[in-house]
């Protein structure tokens, strides 16, 4: 990476929760605003698309809303990636997507790394879904521990939530040169004040 600095656009925005095409339009309106700024990249969170499913921390048996999430994850190789990598190439800008991702029915905790021309740089699945997160989400394979891709300004890559405490996980992507970090965690939303929600995955627990 040569010296001059970099300018990243964080997301910090609702998603829009289990709806797939608002989804893909949320994120395109956010990308050309990130390149309008100047931003050469934007990160996203884990499972911006189609938000982080947090039910599962307050009652993880839920037919219905499992259901729907399944249909309204984001599949790799789909129209709807097609329309964001799109998106990057015509603002110029790389994205760093944390995602829901369904392959064949089975989901995964996923993350892209799309370059300013469109293209994939890098697609991993988090490696073991932390807790609760197991009832819904896959464990990821060994192609995944490619966690670093070339961008034109710096080696860019990306880990999700709690794969941050796991050392050689952080190793691994040491060892690939890595030289910007995106760190992908879930949003967090205020409590109900009241309902089923964990106070510890609210804005205020944390």
């Amino acid at each position: 990476m040569s010296s001059r600095s970099v300018k990243v656009a964080v997301t910090q925005a609702e998603p829009a929760w289990i709806d797939l095409p608002a989804a893909v339009e949320k994120t395109c309106i956010l990308i050309k605003e990130a390149a309008s700024n100047g931003a050469q990249l934007i990160a996203f969170p884990e499972c911006w698309i189609p938000g982080y499913p947090v039910w599962i921390w307050s009652r993880f048996i839920d037919f219905d809303l499992n259901v729907r999430y399944i249909k309204n994850s984001l599949q790799l190789n789909s129209p709807e990636m097609t329309a964001i990598q799109a998106c990057a190439k015509d603002n110029n800008i790389a994205v760093s997507l944390g995602f829901s991702e369904n392959d064949n029915s089975s989901l995964f905790i996923a993350q892209a790394l799309i370059g300013q021309d469109g293209e994939i740089k890098v697609h991993r699945r988090k490696m073991k879904p932390t807790h609760m997160e197991r009832t819904v989400f896959g464990d990821a394979s060994g192609h995944c521990l490619k966690s670093v891709g070339d961008l034109c300004f710096a080696r860019v890559g990306s880990l999700a939530c709690w794969e941050h405490i796991q050392p050689l996980l952080k190793y691994n992507t040491i060892a690939q040169k890595e030289e910007i970090h995106v760190s992908a965690w879930p949003s967090v939303t205020p409590h109900s004040g009241g309902g089923p929600d964990m106070w510890s995955m609210s804005a205020e627990g944390w």
